[in-house]
């Protein structure tokens, strides 16, 4: 720890207390302060910046992380990079396919349409 440190008081329930010793001891957590400090931390950094922005988490598994590392190693592009590009393409062809479904839905009505109206003309 760098620096002077404060002393704060805070009110944890029992189950949250018990989550929080549950982590001790994983990925590097020493007590309970430290994984405070680091729950902060991370906290603060993923808060958005701009107001109307906002954050996303995703939990990946062990392969994912495994193929955005060496995604990496190939493009340069960070996870968050990656799947903002990703994200963004998703939504792209999601509304290509709507535009492509409501397209095919306007031309069976109009086919439809232009039945019915044979079909009265040819009874007159």
């Amino acid at each position: 720890m760098s620096g002077n440190s404060n002393v704060i008081t805070l009110r944890l329930s029992d189950d949250e207390l018990a989550a929080i010793d549950q982590r001790i001891g994983l990925d590097g957590v020493k007590n309970r302060s430290d994984l405070l400090r680091r729950a902060l931390g991370t906290y603060l950094a993923d808060s958005p910046e701009l107001p109307g922005q906002s954050k996303v988490s995703i939990v990946l598994g062990a392969e994912v992380r495994k193929q955005l590392k060496l995604l990496y190693q190939i493009t340069g592009n960070e996870a968050d990079s990656i799947i903002k590009i990703a994200l963004h393409d998703y939504l792209n062809r999601s509304v290509e396919q709507i535009d492509n479904l409501t397209a095919k839905l306007e031309e069976r009505a109009q086919n439809a349409v232009d039945e019915v109206s044979k079909h009265r003309s040819y009874k007159s």
